[in-house]
């Protein structure tokens, strides 16, 4: 009887894992959401600015009856895609750049982050200029909290 209950225990106990002490999570602050909702945002499908709106088909004409060696050269250099695109993949390209700073202070990289976002800022001013200065005061703020629970 003694062999059933000390098995039956057993049996329990492994059917419910025991859990170590868990971790606290840090606490969640306005600013921890804020630089993940500006990764987030920074972070956007690659092809959401390249979505025409209001079209949905376009047509290429048959060329009939002329020789292809009529036409240009495939292998001279032209321009492709249009200034809406270059302007799209710009934007994207200093996306990815400040989203590399806001990533190094979500990871708690403080310092190294404001560092990037301060550079960010006096290399593309007119870029995000109110996302890129809340970001700074952001950090800045991280910075002092931090400073602060570590001299108490």
């Amino acid at each position: 009887m003694l062999k059933i209950i000390i098995v039956a225990v057993a049996m329990a106990s492994s059917a419910f894992p025991v859990r170590a002490q868990e971790k606290a999570a840090p606490p969640q602050t306005v600013w921890g959401d804020f630089f993940k909702n500006l990764r987030d945002n920074l972070s956007q499908s690659a092809v959401a600015g390249e979505r025409k709106k209001g079209r949905s088909v376009t047509s290429l004409a048959a060329v009939r009856g002329a020789s292809q060696r009529d036409m240009a050269d495939p292998n001279e250099p032209t321009l492709k895609g249009d200034s809406k695109s270059a302007k799209v993949k710009k934007e994207r390209a200093l996306d990815d750049e400040l989203a590399a700073s806001v990533e190094l202070v979500t990871k708690g990289k403080l310092e190294e982050g404001l560092k990037g976002l301060e550079a960010f800022k006096t290399a593309h001013p007119k870029h995000r200029s109110g996302d890129v200065e809340k970001a700074i005061e952001g950090a800045k703020s991280l910075i002092a909290e931090t400073a602060a629970k570590a001299d108490q």
